[in-house]
């Protein structure tokens, strides 16, 4: 329905009458003095209706379409004319508020003849697709206003100081090693072990010797004195083969001591050194002995 005719339709209920009560019952004359007191107040009522109409209209072509729909709203209370819905409508989807203009068109939809129901249907698909189409753009304008809104990174931060690793001492070369110390400790003990056994044959003798006489520039022992040669000899064996490994021992260890001196001091250990002079300059591979 175009405004033209609505405006028509405003006025043409405005300036109904309503009917005479001249042909009722006597009766019913209260009644019908209530009915015609009522009919000043309608046609005052849809009165300003219409006149709210059609400052809305002037408004919506001003381009007032906020004022506009307050206009039209009023009107649609006072009036209750489905037509002024597609009214209000048409100016949400002026502002860009698709949401409430969808709401208004299809609630006329309701009301409107059949030959505009279809076009009503397009246009409300229309506003549902342009109502995703901004909610989208809504929620990356928010997505990109979070990021700019978020603080820059600041320099990162240095990695904490770390002592560094204790290096392990190098090994000193020593002349004197751990087979050394073996041996030495081998040699000491046949030492004492030869000197014990040498002192025991020694006592044995003596013992063995008071049971001997000499005569004629020999010696004569009686068979008590026996037992004491025997073991004069077995702790003299004993004393030869202690002082035997004794003397072996402290050999090796003497010649692995010399064999690692002996290889210390032949070592050679190259060094790259620059050198200088007045006829040029260059480097130089040296050797420590």
């Amino acid at each position: 329905m175009s405004m033209q005719l609505l405006v028509s339709a405003l006025v043409s209920v405005a300036m109904v009458a309503p009917a005479s009560p001249a042909a009722k019952p006597a009766a019913g004359a209260e009644g019908s003095a209530a009915a015609s007191s009522s009919a000043p107040a309608d046609d005052a009522r849809l009165k300003r209706a219409e006149e709210l109409f059609l400052n809305g209209r002037q408004l919506f072509k001003e381009g007032s379409y906020e004022a506009a729909i307050l206009a039209f709203q009023e009107s649609y209370e006072l009036s209750k004319l489905p037509e002024i819905l597609y009214n209000i409508g048409n100016s949400y989807e002026k502002l860009g508020d698709f949401a409430n203009a969808r709401k208004y068109l299809d609630q006329y939809r309701a009301f409107a003849p059949e030959k505009e129901r279809e076009l009503l249907g397009r246009r409300i698909q229309n506003l549902d697709q342009r109502l995703r189409e901004q909610e989208d753009k809504a929620r990356a304008e928010r997505e990109k206003q979070a990021q700019e809104n978020q603080p820059e990174p600041g320099p990162a931060a240095p990695p904490p100081a770390t002592e560094p690793e204790p290096r392990p001492e190098p090994k000193k070369d020593r002349v004197f090693g751990p087979a050394a110390g073996v041996l030495t400790g081998v040699a000491a003990v046949g030492l004492g072990l030869g000197i014990g056994f040498g002192v025991s044959a020694q006592g044995q003798r003596n013992k063995a010797l008071d049971h001997c006489s000499e005569g004629d520039g020999q010696t004569f022992c009686d068979v008590e004195a026996q037992p004491f040669l025997d073991a004069q000899k077995s702790r003299a064996i004993g004393a030869d083969v202690s002082f035997a490994i004794a003397g072996a021992a402290a050999i090796a260890v003497i010649a692995i001591v010399a064999v690692k001196a002996s290889r210390k001091k032949s070592e050679k250990t190259a060094r790259l050194t620059p050198w200088g002079g007045p006829r040029g300059a260059g480097l130089a591979l040296g050797f420590r002995f």
